[in-house]
């Protein structure tokens, strides 16, 4: 069932699924998407008794936190509370709807509890008392995104939950300093801000998942975000350590595309990532993930701990791999002089262009040499578009260049390039595209192999990819164990093994 608005004959309806024991409908109506959220209703007798025994709750249980077992310390007090309150009966009778929201509003994240625990939402979005939460979709791109029938009904509401996640994230956001960047447990990155300090609206908030499963290359190749001839030669680049970088504008599908990437690093590598909020996930034994640290008091300003003072830091500690999840000032001249000395590198930058890009690398705040350029080995564009004909939201690899030095200048030359009027990627076979790639030829110089040889090793990697599309394998650990699979039988006598003197 749906809300009652929507029961005429003029909606449409997407998808329908459970999370936990919540109903989800996904539905268009009048152009427009929605997200709605059916609960276990609460009855008039089992709502009188929830407020009773929330509002005894909240006043005198200890802190959740301080608990290993916060559920099963709420379940002990539970029925001895009721007793207590004279309310054991109803307790009893109610028991299963007065479990689910007790648990709900204070272990979970009350209204907002089902989307929170949807892994099919990437993020969620209040602009205001009275006006719907809004989230993104994983799996619905008509709509970038879609209203929900949920609502903070008053500012004093929506100011007290802005207050309970900066608390729950182990911070503290107040009228003083009325914005907030921060880490919740789960790894989701959220920016708050409180009242109409600086935003006009009121409180606000905006939550982006950390996500359970990330997106694996497999996802990308069914998705048509890339070809598996595109991620064959990415994934020569990433083995050969060299430096990738993935561009685009917001929600483009940088980080997606990155996550995807670093699963092809051979499993024996050490890896560092240094991200400002957990987003990364790897398989690898030897990850070693390092995050910024930011103090808002200005007194403090000591106690902070940057990307560029992380990416340094991640030089020193023997790393074969360093990832950074976006580069946005002086940390990219310890990344490129990182991939000089013999590091693989990985990162995102935010660019439309390879030549917007090169401006921005070599302007202030990022202050790149021209002469270190050349230390890129190639530059993967992503693009979020609609598509005209079906009004979907897609995210495509549009082009990947190279960096050709001529003389003073340097020259992007696009390796692969895409076809919106046929959806492709092109070119499609592994001699065009060695035909274009120096940085190929320059593997096969080093690694004293043939032409012939680099294109076969393209080619297997294409279907070996492909094959674990037909096979169904999307899953992120079976992805990963495959991968490391192909990497043990390849083992020994691999050409494309590094260099461990």
């Amino acid at each position: 069932m749906v809300s009652g608005k929507f029961l005429g004959k003029d909606y449409r309806k997407f998808l329908e699924y459970n999370v936990g024991e919540a109903t989800i409908t996904i539905l268009e109506y009048k152009g427009k998407g929605y997200y709605m959220v059916q609960e276990p209703k609460l009855e008039s007798d089992a709502q009188e008794t929830y407020n009773i025994l929330i509002d005894y709750l909240y006043k005198s249980l200890k802190p959740l936190y301080t608990e290993k077992d916060p559920i099963g310390y709420i379940e002990g007090v539970l029925e001895e509370v009721a007793e207590e309150l004279g309310v054991k009966e109803k307790y009893e009778k109610y028991y299963d709807i007065l479990h689910y929201y007790i648990l709900r509003d204070l272990i979970g994240y009350g209204k907002i509890d089902v989307p929170m625990k949807d892994p099919r939402v990437e993020e969620l979005a209040v602009e205001g008392p009275g006006i719907p939460v809004a989230i993104v979709h994983r799996d619905v791109s008509e709509y970038p995104w879609l209203d929900t029938n949920i609502y903070f009904n008053s500012e004093e509401e929506l100011r007290a939950y802005v207050q309970k996640l900066a608390l729950r994230s182990g911070k503290h956001i107040s009228t003083a300093y009325p914005i907030l960047e921060t880490r919740l447990p789960e790894g989701h990155r959220a920016a708050l801000t409180l009242s109409k300090e600086v935003s006009g609206r009121g409180s606000s908030f905006v939550i982006r998942k950390f996500p359970e499963q990330p997106l694996t290359i497999t996802h990308l190749l069914t998705l048509n975000t890339l070809s598996p001839l595109e991620a064959a030669y990415l994934w020569l680049i990433v083995e050969a350590q060299g430096l990738i970088f993935i561009i685009g504008a917001m929600a483009s599908g940088k980080t997606t595309l990155l996550q995807s990437l670093t699963t092809l690093i051979p499993p024996d590598s050490r890896v560092i990532t240094v991200e400002d909020t957990p987003e990364l996930r790897l398989p690898h034994e030897h990850w070693d993930p390092l995050y910024t640290r930011r103090s808002y008091n200005p007194a403090e300003k000591w106690m902070s701990i940057d990307l560029h003072t992380l990416v340094k830091f991640a030089w020193r500690r023997r790393a074969e791999y360093i990832i950074v999840g976006e580069v946005r000032g002086e940390e990219v001249q310890v990344l490129v002089q990182a991939s000089a000395s013999g590091h693989g590198g990985l990162t995102t930058l935010h660019a439309d262009t390879v030549d917007s890009m090169m401006v921005r690398l070599m302007s202030p705040p990022l202050n790149v040499k021209h002469s270190f350029l050349t230390l890129i080995w190639c530059i993967a564009v992503m693009k979020r578009l609609r598509d005209i004909r079906t009004h979907r939201i897609i995210r495509r690899l549009t082009s990947i260049y190279e960096l050709e030095v001529e003389g003073n200048r340097i020259k992007p030359i696009e390796i692969f390039s895409w076809n919106p009027q046929l959806d492709k990627h092109l070119p499609e076979n592994p001699y065009d595209v060695y035909e274009k790639s120096f940085r190929l030829k320059t593997l096969a110089k080093r690694y004293g192999i043939s032409d012939e040889e680099v294109i076969v090793e393209l080619q297997t990697r294409k279907e070996f990819l492909e094959k674990l599309v037909k096979e169904d394998i999307f899953d992120y650990d079976n992805v990963a164990l495959r991968l490391f699979e192909f990497y043990s039988i390849k083992r020994h006598g691999d050409v494309f093994e590094r260099d461990k003197s």
